[in-house]
């Protein structure tokens, strides 16, 4: 029994003997291995290889890396390297090798790049051109995959479709592989949707200011009629923003100023097509301008102060005009070379007089010199067109007033877009401002190939070419030819507005004129003319002086009655002196919106030459944005036609309207004083194959059409017009307008005649192009086209 138990026992013993023998044996041979292994690598690195790189250079790859041959090897460092390369973008995976040789460590930084979008592809775009999709994206064919500019490239083009009222556009991506590790296909999967049109706003609250006015100023507007053309009704999500605070705006400038308008309540119908807007509008109360007082530094007295600002004169509360005031005070304070002067208004409204009492508390700053001017942008035009037209310069006492006249001046050139003063204070020097002068020029070079149709004149050809910046120098080179079936018109002209770099302009035209559109005779006119100008006073004013010489000469048709029309009197040449005076404020010399333009002119022909007439011509212009981008245009012109030393006037001198650039209801020179010819009359009852017969005409036809047209030696014409966007992004715009007018020997009120019209103007490349359908109101009692359409390349007047 014993030995039994003594056996067993034994055997256990030696059983836990060997297993604790076995698990010594092998955690002793792990740790081993764990401190072979954790062993730190040591030693200077003696070199660095790139490998793996297919289209990165290995130098790009090794600029980034901290560790360098030479180095003491380094684990953090080594962490470091594997950051900064992945920062590069290009790469999947980048794994680090070490090599311990006899002279140092080899390290082989093994990488593999990421793929190349070699094609960008677009699904499911309809109605937005390929190309136009490419242009918004971050992300370029043959760039390196980058999955956040993918990202990116998504946002913007939802924006660039939201922007054209595809609200409910859908966009994701997905990458085809090409050639495995090298290049993708990136495919952008569009799901357009319909546009989200705007149907219907609707004001609720307003009772001091109508639906009608609100819309007219939202930048979401209902869709209409012209919706497919305009883009109107376009449903866009940032414009809310811009239209709360126009609609406060709106309030704010009648005196409500407690208005209280709402987010606005959109509400989409099921199809998802529509939305339909409501402002909740609370109006308040309407606010008075109660006293106005100045405070702060004050350089001048609060008596010459309140001389500059028209709040206080205005009635009601206006923040535009307290704004405009805030900017006149601003100007006068850096017309003493405060640039920097800011004017805070304050208020203190009286509720229970609904009075707004205002002060402007002035903080002046310091005195402002300009530094330097730098000329930006301009590829094409030279610096010194646009130096010439500064009235400040480097290194003067800041001046507000001139410096906002040296802005108007380079726009008025017409040569640029857009121009702006981009200025900047030189950390070291706080009393200096730097104006970079930013342009964004325009093509002044117009090449035209021009087609038009005119009731009366019928289909004309022609074409001109203008360069108004030649050689980028400011000049205006035109070159002109024009055909219809009643008239060839060709001239060569050059503008020099800075003769010698002086103030004097200079310029020189040739002509050649065929006319056959006055029915009772032909024309032809040669000629040259030279002309000089000069500022005076300032560059608003300006005075001219020309010398023309022209050769008129004369030809019957069969039309001709040489009783009225003795040709031998109006044929020969007339040599001319001409004074001229003008003021110029347009903003633009090309497509004004503002401004106005006046001129004063006499002419004398009486310097040698056959005929002998004296004319005067005076005009006024004038040209107002009345808001956003409807501008209102208005012309009347006077001219006085008389002779010299009681020689008879040449009728070819005398005064017609009608066409497209003066009564637009009526055929080209077809208004005028007439006269009645006994020899048509004799014609209209005979049938001789004259073109006028007409079997079976009535006496008081024949009578009619007896009474030619003569012309008058007094014209007075007035024109006014209203253009209005239609699709601003194209250029096209539409315009209603209004002429009246008479041509006789005596202005009396009982003989204008008028019209009124509608039309379409297009800013093409190849110029203005008009379409415009005229309406006769007053007329004459002569035969009439009830429209008369009248199709033409450049501005009205």
């Amino acid at each position: 029994m014993h030995n039994k138990l003594l056996k067993k026992l034994s055997f256990l013993i030696l059983f836990h003997f060997l297993i604790w023998a076995f698990t010594s044996s092998f955690s002793y041979a792990q740790s081993e291995a764990k401190n072979k292994t954790a062993k730190p690598v040591s030693g200077v690195v003696k070199s660095i290889e790139i490998t793996g790189n297919k289209k990165i250079e290995a130098e790009a790859v090794l600029a980034r890396l901290i560790t360098k041959t030479g180095d003491v090897y380094s684990e953090q460092n080594i962490a470091e390297d594997i950051k900064e390369v992945f920062k590069m973008g290009f790469f999947v995976q980048i794994e680090v090798l070490k090599e311990a040789q006899s002279d140092g460590l080899h390290l082989e930084y093994k990488i593999i790049e990421k793929a190349s979008v070699t094609e960008i592809v677009f699904e499911g775009n309809s109605d937005v051109k390929s190309e136009d999709l490419e242009s918004q994206i971050s992300i370029k064919p043959y760039e390196i995959l980058n999955h956040s500019k993918i990202a990116d490239s998504i946002i913007k083009l939802e924006k660039y479709y939201e922007e054209k009222g595809f609200y409910l556009v859908k966009i994701s991506s997905s990458v085809e592989e090409l050639v495995a590790g090298e290049s993708v296909r990136l495919k952008f999967n569009i799901q357009e949707n319909d546009k989200v049109k705007v149907q219907k706003i609707t004001f609720i609250g307003n009772e001091k200011l109508k639906d009608s006015y609100l819309k007219s100023r939202l930048a979401i507007q209902e869709a209409g009629f012209f919706t497919g053309l305009s883009g109107s009704g376009s449903y866009r999500q940032e414009a809310f923003e811009r239209d709360l605070m126009a609609l406060k705006y709106m309030y704010w400038n009648e005196g409500y100023i407690k208005v209280k308008v709402d987010r606005p309540l959109v509400t989409v119908t099921p199809d998802k097509k529509s939305i339909y807007v409501t402002y909740h509008i609370e109006e308040g109360e309407q606010y008075s301008i109660g006293q106005v007082d100045f405070t702060g530094d004050l350089l001048f007295s609060k008596e010459e102060l309140s001389q500059s600002v028209k709040i206080k004169d205005n009635g009601v509360f206006s923040l535009e005009v307290m704004q405009k005031d805030i900017a006149d005070l601003q100007a006068k304070y850096g017309d003493e070379g405060y640039a920097f002067t800011n004017v805070i208004p304050v208020y203190d409204f009286n509720d229970r007089d609904r009075i707004v009492d205002l002060v402007f508390e002035f903080e002046k700053g310091n005195k402002v010199y300009f530094g330097t001017f730098n000329v930006v942008n301009n590829s094409k035009t030279r610096d010194k067109v646009v130096r010439r037209e500064l009235k400040i310069f480097e290194g003067e006492l800041y001046n507000e007033t001139r410096r906002r006249q040296s802005l108007e001046n380079i726009k008025r050139l017409g040569f640029f877009e857009e121009v702006n003063f981009k200025t900047s204070t030189p950390p070291d020097k706080p009393d200096q401002m730097n104006i970079d002068i930013m342009l964004k020029e325009r093509n002044t070079g117009q090449l035209q190939l021009t087609a038009g149709y005119g009731n009366v004149q019928g289909l004309s050809l022609g074409g001109s070419v203008q360069q108004n910046n030649f050689r980028g120098l400011g000049q205006t080179l035109g070159a002109r030819i024009e055909a219809t079936k009643n008239r060839q018109d060709y001239s060569v002209s050059l503008t020099e507005p800075y003769l010698y770099d002086t103030k004097w302009s200079s310029g020189f035209t040739i002509f050649y004129v065929e006319n056959k559109e006055r029915i009772n005779y032909d024309n032809r006119q040669t000629g040259a003319s030279l002309r000089f100008g000069h500022p005076i006073w300032n560059d608003n004013l300006r005075a001219y002086v020309g010398y023309k010489i022209e050769k008129t000469a004369l030809f019957e048709n069969d039309y001709t009655d040489p009783l009225l029309f003795p040709l031998e009197t109006a044929r020969g040449v007339a040599s001319s002196l001409t004074g001229t005076l003008e003021y110029d404020t347009r903003d633009d010399r090309f497509s004004p919106s503002n401004g106005i333009l006046a001129t004063l002119s006499y002419e004398y022909a009486g310097v040698g030459g056959d005929l002998k007439y004296q004319e005067s011509y005076a005009s006024f212009k004038f040209f107002k944005n009345v808001f956003m981008d409807v501008v209102w245009r208005n012309n009347i012109a006077f001219s006085l036609l008389q002779s010299l030393n009681d020689e008879e006037l040449p009728f070819t001198k005398r005064y017609q309207l009608g066409g497209a650039y003066s009564l637009r209801g009526f055929g080209s020179n077809t208004v005028g004083r007439r006269i009645f010819s006994q020899l048509r009359y004799n014609q209209l009852v005979t049938n001789d194959g004259n073109p006028f017969y007409t079997p079976g005409i009535s006496q008081s036809d024949r009578e009619k059409r007896s009474n030619l047209i003569f012309g008058g030696t007094q014209q007075l014409i007035f024109q006014t017009e209203l253009q209005f966007p239609l699709i601003k992004e194209a250029g096209l715009n539409g315009v209603f307008f209004y002429d009246m007018g008479q041509a006789d020997d005596a202005i009396v009120s009982d003989k204008f005649v008028s019209d009124f019209g509608i039309g379409f103007r297009w800013q093409s490349p190849l110029g203005l192009l008009r379409f415009e359908w005229g309406w006769p109101l007053q007329s004459d009692d002569m035969d009439r086209d009830a429209v008369n359409f009248e199709f033409s390349i450049g501005p009205p007047f």
